[in-house]
């Protein structure tokens, strides 16, 4: 049975279950070291659950409780966030190390347990150091048992990863350990080694392309390789298409650093959902997923087919200098009607504009009013004579808190609400009233697109432009989309607002896994004095914060 099949089933499984069962549906994952051949060449080390990389496919339906059993049996902390899952009234499940906990210590358990108030497509995936770069992410689906917005006859997941040579080991530094984090930017050790913007050549013995006197520059070994549902993309598993059925495709970039553009030959697409937010139809050729973003698209086969088709995915990322075969790297799959015949009709990936304005919330929710507050956050980089590279907000670089944010939030007992020096200035936070409309507007005066995700909250894009440039704003003409990670180009900004109406303390943050070590993010407190009234704080958590000697 192929990969989108066993998906499939998993997803009509949950929905015809939720009649005949109670509504929790439960998981018991042991997250820990193993050692793989991704590309069934080189082995080496990564994070699975259940000895599985990416996690088996988490389902379940809206109204359900899913409860994530966790066993740790790493040596390090470890936690999972819930992308996309909004929490509210449970910001202490939110899973991001240091701010809503301390994590789940080694040779020890815990439980999450989240209500789902929302439907969509979602994944799960470490927040806690670099884990999630090694192989701890993978999808989850909420289903509607009441029937969804529009109606097609299977239901296919396809994930996307990018997929390095090397286990990543960074972490994120803490204020208490002080000083810049001691690492090299990948883009500006990338660019040492193509001289001039010209690829240097594999083995070659270009100026500032090797590692050392014996091992020059290897491409294979510093550029990531497309992963689709857990497969080298050379090895891209087949959809199996059957004339006149219609598809929806969920497609999820579950990576770390690069983009994907997906497309398929000979059919139409189109979209109907994007993060979550289902979206009245538009037809699109191709879809650009930035890092942490997924997008449904609705495909209806031929209706009657000589012949077989394609359907193509490539990585690409402008953290990197472009290289031939590597950045962008193209791959194929094929959409089979027919296993008899070896016919295809050719075609190539499309590479067009993919813009959140253009799409429309199927719920049309109305653009929120004039903001009670407006925040700037500025995107900026530099990189010392030592080679280490910080990443700012505001010019803040962002360190972990001694004390994870919540509880110091929980903790606070002032008449006054709480401000942003309670919780150290290296944590950057942005402290709003509870249902307060806040309006952020995202600078990014950084050389690179950055992916910025919000956590608890989907953000209306209320507007997108050149920074500098007033003639280049521009607006979606209906309600505004919502999503819960945006894509910011160099030299752009993108204009959100939200209502706060999740009391808790959410991260923001470069979904660019490396840029968020160096620094690219902050904490949004969100209704601070309801903070106490609407959540307790589960003792297995403060157990586990005892287990791994942080104070709370």
């Amino acid at each position: 049975m192929s990969l989108h099949a066993i998906a499939r089933g998993a997803l009509l499984a949950a929905v015809a279950a939720t009649a005949v069962r109670a509504a929790r549906v439960e998981y018991d994952w042991t997250i820990s070291n193993v050692e793989i051949k991704m590309d069934s060449v080189r082995e080496r080390r990564a994070v699975a659950v259940n000895g599985e990389v990416p996690m088996p496919l988490t389902t379940a339906s809206l109204g359900d409780t899913l409860v994530l059993r966790v066993r740790n049996e790493l040596d390090e902390p470890t936690g999972l966030h819930t992308h996309g899952i909004l929490n509210n009234g449970t910001n202490y499940y939110d899973g991001a190390g240091m701010i809503t906990e301390c994590g789940i210590a080694p040779r020890s358990q815990m439980s999450y347990e989240m209500e789902l108030t929302q439907t969509g497509t979602y994944w799960i995936h470490g927040h806690h150091n670099s884990q999630y770069i090694n192989g701890l992410r993978g999808p989850l689906v909420i289903t509607d048992p009441a029937g969804e917005p529009y109606d097609y006859d299977e239901d296919l997941v396809l994930t996307f990863e990018d997929w390095y040579a090397r286990y990543s080991t960074t972490k994120m530094k803490s204020d208490a350990d002080g000083g810049s984090m001691p690492m090299v930017r990948r883009s500006e050790h990338y660019r040492d080694c193509v001289q001039n913007d010209q690829p240097a050549t594999a083995g070659s013995d270009a100026p500032g392309c090797q590692g050392s006197d014996t091992a020059p520059f290897d491409p294979a070994n510093m550029y990531p390789f497309g992963v689709i549902n857990g497969i080298n993309g050379e090895m891209a598993p087949d959809l199996n298409f059957t004339s006149g059925k219609t598809y929806r495709i969920r497609l999820l970039n579950i990576g770390s650093t690069s983009m994907f553009r997906f497309s398929i030959g000979g059919h139409e697409m189109h979209v109907i959902e994007a993060d979550g937010v289902s979206t009245e139809l538009r037809k699109v050729n191709s879809v650009l997923l930035g890092v942490a973003q997924r997008v449904s698209v609705l495909v209806k086969a031929q209706p009657a087919a000589a012949a077989n088709f394609g359907y193509h995915f490539e990585i690409f990322s402008d953290v990197f200098p472009e290289y031939p075969g590597y950045n962008p790297r193209a791959y194929e799959g094929a959409v089979l009607y027919n296993d008899d015949t070896g016919s295809r009709v050719p075609s190539s990936i499309v590479r067009e504009a993919f813009d959140d304005l253009s799409l429309v919330p199927l719920d049309r929710q109305p653009l929120l009013g004039e903001p009670d507050v407006k925040q700037d956050l500025v995107i900026t980089a530099d990189r010392g004579p030592s080679g280490i590279v910080n990443a700012y907000v505001n010019g803040v670089q962002f360190k972990m808190p001694a004390t994870p944010s919540l509880f110091t939030a929980m903790a606070y007992q002032g008449h006054s609400m709480i401000n942003s020096t309670a919780f150290g200035r290296s944590t950057n936070a942005v402290v709003v009233r509870h249902m307060d409309i806040l309006e952020l507007r995202v600078l990014n005066r950084d050389l690179v697109t950055h992916p910025m995700h919000m956590h608890g909250y989907f953000f209306q894009i209320v507007e997108r432009g050149t920074i500098g440039v007033p003639s280049s704003a521009a607006r979606s003409p209906h309600a505004p989309m919502r999503r819960d990670t945006i894509l910011v180009g160099p030299n752009s900004y993108a204009l959100l607002r939200i209502r706060a109406d999740n009391p808790g303390v959410w991260m923001m943050h470069c979904h660019i896994e490396l840029h968020m070590e160096l620094g690219l993010a902050l904490m949004l407190v969100t209704g601070p004095d309801k903070i106490r009234e609407t959540m307790t704080i589960p003792p297995a958590m403060r157990e586990q914060c005892r287990l791994l000697g942080i104070p709370t």
